[in-house]
């Protein structure tokens, strides 16, 4: 099984599993159709969120306002939206995320 998109008019739209207050931000992989996330901060003032969007923007390569929380802003299962980018090319580059992590396990 591998991450479910969901097309939109405004983009695309994914799951994320988000472990907050973890002692390192990283990505973990895949939680079922979704990513699985851990970060740094805690789970308050809207900063796990925050650290998941830098995170993510890091990690693709895209600028952080590509990303938006819309649901799940207080829940450890969020929806992200990802703005103003072609499916294929986020598809590679989490591909690539994917191979490092992969890479980094062994």
């Amino acid at each position: 099984m591998g991450l479910a998109l969901t097309r939109r008019v405004d983009g695309f739209a994914f799951g994320v599993r988000v472990v907050p207050s973890a002692s390192r931000t990283a990505f973990q992989g895949l939680y079922g159709d979704r990513l699985k996330v851990s970060v740094c901060a805690p789970p308050e003032n809207n900063k796990a969120n925050e650290a998941l969007l830098e995170a993510l923007s890091r990690w693709l390569d895209l600028p952080k306002a590509v990303f938006s929380v819309i649901a799940g802003h207080a829940s450890r299962d969020k929806i992200i939206l990802v703005c103003g980018v072609e499916e294929d090319a986020f598809h590679s580059r989490l591909a690539a995320l994917q191979k490092l992590e992969l890479a980094a396990k062994d």
